[in-house]
């Protein structure tokens, strides 16, 4: 006979095997679903610009805009420091949208930031600008008035 600790043994292994084909077929399932590559394509690209502001700075005072843009370098710094080096870049190209003199904060972001976080920001930035003119919605108010 198997014994009682060889048939916890097998019912072990067992379960595992029913588990893991339970988690595959429902995965097959799900991967199946007319509707889930859209809805990961949406889930990615709200995740990757998620930390980018969507505010207008035509919305805000100048000296909100300041202590913003000021909040948004200093916090942009710190967590390049402490090593969430993609946190940092999206607070640096927060303070870039609402920079009165971006070329200017570029080239000094260039000259401080290492060649890799840089490059980094700069990748970004472009996909951020890509996504904003691909987008129909993002029209603003001048754009509608414009239209009529």
């Amino acid at each position: 006979m198997i014994g009682v600790p060889g048939t916890l043994k097998v019912l072990a292994a067992l379960s595992g095997m029913l588990f893991m084909g339970y988690c595959v077929y429902f995965d097959k399932k799900r991967r199946g679903d007319p509707e889930f590559k859209r809805k990961l394509h949406e889930r990615r690209h709200r995740r990757t610009f998620r930390p980018i502001k969507s505010r207008s700075a035509t919305h805000m005072s100048n000296k909100e805009i300041e202590l913003y843009f000021m909040n948004e370098i200093q916090k942009g710094e710190g967590l390049i420091t402490n090593g969430d080096i993609e946190g940092g870049v999206d607070h640096l190209i927060n303070a870039i949208l609402v920079c009165s003199q971006p070329g200017k904060l570029l080239q000094v972001l260039q000259n401080t930031l290492p060649v890799e976080v840089f490059t980094m920001m700069l990748i970004k930035m472009h996909a951020y600008e890509s996504a904003e003119r691909s987008s129909p919605a993002s029209m603003d108010e001048e754009g509608v008035s414009a239209l009529e």
